[in-house]
C-alpha cells in the first residue's frame, strides 16, 4: 500500500483548515469598517465632534485599530485635514469619537468628514490593510440659502495673541465691499470661489471687556451694517500667597492674592473654586478669600486646590494646611483692672473661644514703649475662661493705656489683634524735692524782700494732684520760725525778712502727703562790690548761649540765673544748678530764646552761708544787625582830607548785637579805590569802594587823607556786629581847591632855576681857568677841546690818528717851502728825487699854505687826493685854529718837539712824530710848512698825539 495514500485525508483536512483561516482573515479586514458616522458642531468654539462605530461586534482579545480621518471643505471637497488616531478596541468607548477645531468659522462653509480603519499588527513597519472609506458626512454652513448679511464668528472670546479668521456672508443681491476691525480695514485673505468675504487678524491685542467691533460693509444696506464682536482677554493670574487661618477652631478662612484684574468683567469675570481632596468638597469663593470652610474635629491636615477659571482657561494652585499652625486667636475680650493701688494693677480678660487644646501666650504692653511688655503663658481655657496677670512697679497717679494680645504657641499665624484698657493708678505722696531759687532786693534798712521761686526738679514726682505748697523760713542764729501755705497754682512767693542769714524750705503736698523739703539759704548781706562786677561777653552755640565761669575753692556748687523775657515787666526768672566740678555749659531754652535778643546771666557760687554772686555774662543766641545807625557829620574839609565823627554813639544802644567796630566806605566819582591803608571793596552791583576798618567801637572819628583837591566823594559809616553791618547812608564831601599847592607849584620851579643859574655863575667865575682849558685849550689845537670833541664824528673827512695793529707810531712832518709864489702839492713833493726816501715811509703829505689858501685837503686812501674846501660838506677851521700849523716841529729821538712846551706823547694811541729822515733845510722855507704822517710800523712802541693838558684826539682835516 502506498504510504502517501494513508496521509491523503490528513492533507485534505489541512488544506481545508488553511482556506478557512484565510477566509476568516478576509472577514477581519472588513469586520471593523467604520459605520454610523455622525457630525455634531460646537459653533462657539468652532469645533466638529465626529462619532462613529464599527460594522461588527469586537471579539474579546485586545485589538489596536488605527483610523484615518479626512476633513474636506466646500462643494469642491478640498481636503483640509488628514488625521490618524489609534484606539484599543476592547477599551474604547462605544461609539468612537474625535473633535476637530476649525480656523474658519463653521458657518462660513460646509465641512465633510470620512474615515477608514486598519488593524495594527505586531510589526509596525509592515504595510497596513485599510478598509474602504466611509461615505462623506457633511455639516452644512450658512453660506447657502441666506437672505441677510451675516458676520462670523459671533461674539467670540479668544486669548491674547491668537489668530482669528472672520467671514462675511452677503445677503441676497448684495455685494461685499470691505470688512473693518475697529478703525482698520481688513483685506481678503482666502478665495473660496464664492462671494463669501474671508479675512483674518493675527496676534490680536487685549480689548475692553465689551470687545472690539468687526463690521462688514455691503453695497445695499439701509440700516445698521452687520457685524460681530471679538473679545480678547487673558488667562487669570495664578493666585499667590494662599493661606488659611482659624480663630475659633470651627471655620477656616482662606485668603490669597488674585493678581491683576485685566478686563475680567461681566461674562469674563474669574470664578474661584476651592477643592479639598480628602473630603472631595468644593466651595465657590470670592475673588480673594473663602470664609467658611468647616473644620472636622478629627482632621488636622487639609489638602486644598484653588482653581481660577474664565472663558479663556483656568489656573490652579495646591496648598496643604495644618490646623495647629493656622490658629489665629481672637482678640482678648472684656478687659478689666482689679486690685489697683499706687504701684500695681491686676489685669483680667477672656478669649471667647475654646482653646483648651492649645498652649496660649499673651503679651501686655503698658505704654507701647520698648521694654515695657509683660508676657505670660498658660494652658488655653474654654470660651468663658479668665486669663489674668499682675502688673507691678507702676508710677503713682499715672494713666496707663494697657494693651493685650495673645497667640497659640504652635501657630505660625502670629499674634491676635490688640485690645485696649485705660487705667489710672492711685495717688501717693510727692517724691523727690522741688528746685528752689530766690531773688533778693537789698535795702538800707533792717528789712529786705526775698522773692522765692520753685519748680519741679528732674527727680520730682507729684504722684497726684498737688493741693498746696508749704514754705518755712527761720534765722540761722536762732529766732522765730515763719510758715505759710501757697496755692498749688503759683510757683513764687515774696517774703519780708531781716538782714541776718536765713534758711528757707519748701514742700509740695497732695492728698497722700508731702514731699521732702527743698532747703535754700539766704546770706546775711550781699558781698561788697558784687554789683560793680563787669559783665563779660559770650556767644551763641548750638542754638543756645555758651556760659563759663571760674571755679571757687570753697564753693560746693554753682547757679546760673537769667531772665527768659528780658526787657519785659515780667522777667520770668530762670535758673540752672550745677555741681562743683562743672565750669561751663550751653544754656538752651527751645521756644524761649530768640535771636537778636540780649540775655544777661548771673553766676552764683553756693557757699556755706548761701549763694554769692561771682560773675556776670551777656550774650545772644544769634546776633543781628545793629538797631541804631551812626549819625555821621563832617567836622573839617581840607584840600586833601576830610574829618568825620559820629558822636555821640553809645554801644549800649546797639541792642541786637555786640558792637565790634565800624566800616567807613568812600566812593570816588572815578569808580576806583586809590587810597592807601584801605581795602578795595566791590559791591554786588560792581561799584568799587574804598573801605577803612575801625576795630575800636569807642572810637567815633576818622580823618581820611590822600583825597584829590576839588574832588567830590561820598562817604558812609556803618556799625559792625556779629550779625553784619548797618545799611549804608552816604553823605557827600566836596574837597576844596589847594591854592597853596598851586602857587607852590609855580614858585618852586622858578626858585630852583634861579638857584641853579646862580650856582653855575659862581662856578664859572671860580673855575674860569679850568673852563677855558676844557673848552678852548691853547695847544695843540682848539679842535682837541672836549667841548668840540664831537667834531670827530662829523663826516668821513675827519680822521683820528689811531695806532696801528703792530703798535708802530706814525710821523707828522712840517715842511715849509715856496716856489715862485706858488705852493706845491704834496704829490709833487713826494715825486721829487730828494723826497723819494720819504715817500716809502710817509702816508700823507699836506702843503699847509696850499691847504689854507686854495681850500684843498688831502684824503688818505693810499693815494693823495684833494677835496675842495668850497664843498658844502666841509668847513674850514677858524683862523685861531691855524696857529697849530704855523708852528715848526722838528724830529727828536723821543719823537717830541722841543719847540712845543707842555706837549709830550702818550701811550696806547697813534703817535704824532717827526719823519725819520731829515728834509734838507734848503727845501724848507720859514713861511711854508707841511705835515707828514708816517705809515705804521715805523716805531715799535705806540705813542699818542695828545697833549699832556688835553685828552682830545688830533684830527686830520
Amino acid at each position: 500500500m502506498d504510504p502517501c495514500t494513508g496521509q491523503h485525508g490528513v492533507i485534505v483536512a489541512l488544506f481545508l483548515t488553511l482556506n478557512f483561516g484565510l477566509w476568516l482573515c478576509q472577514e477581519a479586514e472588513v469586520f471593523f469598517t467604520p459605520v454610523n458616522l455622525k457630525i455634531l458642531s460646537d459653533s462657539p468654539h468652532q469645533r466638529l465632534l465626529v462619532e462613529w462605530s464599527v460594522s461588527k461586534e469586537p471579539h474579546k482579545s485586545d485589538t489596536n485599530i488605527k483610523f484615518h480621518i479626512q476633513v474636506a471643505r466646500s462643494e469642491k471637497m478640498n481636503i483640509i485635514a488628514n488625521k490618524y488616531i489609534t484606539s484599543n478596541f476592547s477599551r474604547s468607548p462605544v461609539p468612537f469619537g474625535w473633535s476637530w477645531e476649525s480656523q474658519l468659522p463653521l458657518e462660513c462653509d460646509s465641512h465633510s468628514v470620512r474615515l477608514r480603519s486598519a488593524v495594527v499588527g505586531n510589526d509596525p513597519k509592515a504595510d497596513m490593510n485599510w478598509s474602504e472609506w466611509s461615505e462623506w458626512t457633511t455639516h452644512d454652513g450658512e453660506n447657502i440659502g441666506r437672505k441677510d448679511t451675516k458676520v462670523y464668528p459671533r461674539e467670540r472670546v479668544v486669548p491674547e495673541g491668537s489668530n482669528v479668521t472672520f467671514c462675511c456672508l452677503p445677503g441676497q443681491d448684495q455685494t461685499i465691499q470691505e470688512m473693518i476691525y475697529g478703525p482698520e480695514k481688513m483685506e481678503r485673505c482666502l478665495d473660496m470661489g464664492t462671494d463669501v468675504y474671508v479675512t483674518s487678524r493675527n496676534n490680536v491685542s487685549m480689548t475692553r471687556s465689551d470687545g472690539a467691533n468687526v463690521v462688514c460693509l455691503v453695497d445695499k444696506d439701509d440700516g445698521v451694517p452687520p457685524g460681530t464682536v471679538l473679545i480678547v482677554s487673558r488667562l487669570p493670574d495664578e493666585p499667590k500667597d494662599f493661606s488659611c487661618k482659624t480663630q475659633d477652631l470651627r471655620l477656616l478662612r482662606c485668603t490669597w492674592d488674585p493678581g491683576h484684574g485685566y478686563n475680567f468683567y461681566n461674562h469674563l469675570s474669574v470664578r474661584y473654586v476651592l477643592h479639598e481632596w480628602s473630603s472631595r468638597k468644593n466651595i465657590s469663593c470670592e475673588r480673594d478669600h473663602c470664609d467658611r470652610w468647616p473644620i472636622q474635629m478629627d482632621q488636622q491636615m487639609y489638602n486644598f486646590s484653588l482653581t481660577a477659571t474664565n472663558p479663556i482657561g483656568e489656573r490652579r494652585i495646591n496648598s496643604i494646611v495644618y490646623l495647629t499652625e493656622s490658629v489665629l486667636l481672637l482678640a482678648p475680650h472684656k478687659l478689666s483692672a482689679e486690685s489697683v493701688n499706687a504701684s500695681a494693677i491686676t489685669l483680667t480678660w477672656s478669649l471667647r473661644a475654646d482653646y483648651t487644646s492649645l498652649l496660649v501666650r499673651c503679651q501686655v504692653d503698658l505704654q507701647r514703649n520698648p521694654g515695657s511688655e509683660v508676657n505670660m503663658t498658660s494652658r488655653g481655657k474654654q470660651s468663658t475662661g479668665i486669663y489674668n496677670v499682675r502688673l507691678g512697679g507702676l508710677e503713682p497717679y499715672t494713666l496707663y493705656n494697657l494693651t493685650v494680645r495673645c497667640m497659640a504657641v504652635s501657630s505660625l499665624a502670629g499674634w491676635s489683634n490688640w485690645s485696649h484698657l485705660l487705667v489710672t493708678t492711685l495717688e501717693d505722696a510727692p517724691a523727690g524735692t522741688l528746685d528752689v531759687w530766690r531773688h533778693i532786693e537789698e535795702s538800707d534798712g533792717e528789712q529786705r524782700i526775698v522773692t522765692l521761686y520753685w519748680k519741679p526738679s528732674s527727680l520730682f514726682r507729684t504722684n497726684g494732684n498737688l493741693s498746696h505748697y508749704n514754705i518755712k523760713f527761720w534765722a540761722l542764729e536762732g529766732g522765730p520760725v515763719g510758715s505759710e501755705n501757697i496755692s498749688s497754682s503759683v510757683n513764687s512767693s515774696r517774703i519780708s525778712m531781716g538782714i541776718r542769714a536765713y534758711s528757707i524750705s519748701v514742700t509740695a503736698h497732695n492728698k497722700a502727703g508731702g514731699s521732702l523739703p527743698a532747703e535754700l539759704r539766704i546770706p546775711a548781706t550781699a558781698a561788697p562790690g558784687t554789683e560793680q562786677i563787669t559783665a563779660k561777653r559770650t556767644y551763641g552755640k548750638d542754638g543756645g548761649i555758651y556760659i563759663t565761669w571760674s571755679q571757687k575753692a570753697n564753693a560746693h556748687g554753682y547757679v546760673v540765673e537769667w531772665c527768659a523775657a528780658p526787657g519785659s515787666p515780667h522777667c520770668d526768672l530762670q535758673w540752672k544748678k550745677y555741681n562743683s566740678s562743672v565750669r561751663s555749659d550751653v544754656i538752651k531754652s527751645p521756644g524761649v530764646f530768640r535771636p537778636e535778643v540780649r540775655y544777661d546771666f548771673r553766676i552764683y557760687g553756693s557757699m556755706k552761708d548761701g549763694e554769692r554772686l561771682l560773675e556776670k555774662m551777656v550774650g545772644y543766641t544769634q546776633e543781628g544787625v545793629c538797631s541804631m545807625k551812626p549819625n555821621v557829620r563832617i567836622n573839617e574839609l581840607r584840600p586833601r582830607s576830610v574829618s568825620l565823627d559820629w558822636w555821640p554813639y553809645s554801644t549800649d544802644k546797639c541792642l541786637k548785637g555786640f558792637l565790634t567796630g565800624y566800616n567807613i566806605y568812600v566812593k570816588d566819582t572815578e569808580g576806583d579805590c586809590k587810597l592807601s591803608k584801605s581795602d578795595r571793596h566791590i559791591q554786588q552791583d560792581g561799584i568799587i569802594l574804598c573801605r577803612f576798618h575801625i576795630g575800636n567801637p569807642n572810637k567815633t572819628q576818622i580823618t581820611i587823607n590822600e583825597l584829590k583837591p576839588n574832588g567830590e566823594y561820598e562817604v558812609a559809616v556803618v556799625a559792625l556786629t556779629g550779625g553784619g553791618e548797618t545799611p549804608k547812608e552816604y553823605i557827600k564831601a566836596r574837597i576844596p581847591t589847594d591854592d597853596a599847592a598851586a602857587l607852590l607849584s609855580i614858585i618852586v620851579p622858578i626858585i630852583m632855576v634861579s638857584v641853579l643859574a646862580l650856582v653855575l655863575l659862581f662856578l664859572g667865575c671860580w673855575k674860569r681857568t679850568w673852563l677855558k682849558r676844557m673848552c678852548l685849550p691853547d695847544i695843540p689845537d682848539p679842535n682837541k677841546s672836549k667841548i668840540f670833541s664831537f667834531n670827530r664824528l662829523e663826516g668821513s673827512l675827519n680822521r683820528t690818528i689811531l695806532p696801528t695793529l703792530n703798535c708802530e707810531p706814525q710821523m707828522v712832518d712840517i715842511v715849509s717851502f715856496h716856489e715862485h709864489g706858488q705852493a706845491k702839492t704834496l704829490r709833487e713833493v713826494n715825486d721829487s728825487p730828494e723826497h723819494q726816501l720819504h715817500k716809502t715811509d710817509s702816508r700823507i703829505r699836506i702843503e699847509v699854505e696850499d691847504y689854507f689858501s686854495k681850500g684843498y685837503v688831502p684824503f688818505d686812501n693810499e693815494k693823495s687826493m684833494y677835496l675842495s674846501m668850497d664843498d658844502p660838506t666841509y668847513k674850514l677851521q677858524d683862523l685861531p685854529h691855524q696857529a697849530f700849523f704855523n708852528q715848526t716841529y722838528t724830529y727828536t729821538s723821543n719823537c717830541i718837539s722841543d719847540n712845543v712846551p707842555g706837549y709830550k706823547p702818550q701811550t696806547d694811541i697813534a703817535q704824532l712824530h717827526c719823519p725819520p729822515y731829515d728834509v734838507p733845510k734848503s727845501r724848507l722855507d720859514d713861511d711854508d710848512t707841511a705835515i707828514c704822517l708816517k705809515s705804521p710800523g715805523y716805531y715799535s712802541e705806540p705813542m699818542s698825539p695828545t697833549s699832556v693838558d688835553s685828552t682830545a684826539f688830533m684830527l686830520v682835516n
